[in-house]
């Protein structure tokens, strides 16, 4: 789909985002992904600056994210300080053109943690290629 200068692959996948989760109007830019943890696809905000990627309360508690052992970790965000665990998470990357991407990434989970889902760096963006284009809302990825 989208390749180097020298011919290898940069990336086999690509995705429409979204500048807002619909329903959630927000007075800043942002962008929203399609993904699936464990099978179940969800809208995420892709936060570069995030150092662990965040599932919300209700997807982690519905993977059985919580019933497992995990690093314990202290994540502190605009909402304020939450306690919780790192824990591994099947990952895919939806494509709408070309292929998906699964990604064995490490999340953050926490009963405590009060808002969406968000893809970060650490544990999942690091892992893969991946490019923005907005003249076309396009999420653009691959293995590394």
């Amino acid at each position: 789909m989208l390749h180097r200068p020298d011919g290898s692959v940069f990336a086999s996948g690509r995705s429409r985002f979204f500048d807002e989760a619909p329903g959630h109007p927000s007075e800043t830019a942002s962008v929203h992904v399609q993904v699936k943890f464990g099978g179940i696809r969800v809208l995420a905000m892709l936060d570069t600056g995030a150092s662990w990627s965040v599932l919300s309360a209700d997807l982690a508690d519905e993977l059985g994210l919580f019933d497992g052992d995990g690093e314990p970790m202290t994540v502190s965000s605009r909402i304020g300080t939450v306690q919780g665990r790192l824990v591994r998470a099947k990952t895919t990357l939806v494509a709408d053109d070309g292929d998906a991407l699964d990604v064995d990434s490490t999340v953050f989970v926490s009963r405590q943690w009060p808002a969406g889902n968000f893809i970060g760096y650490t544990g999942l963006l690091e892992r893969i290629r991946f490019a923005i284009d907005p003249q076309d809302n396009a999420f653009i990825f691959g293995g590394l």
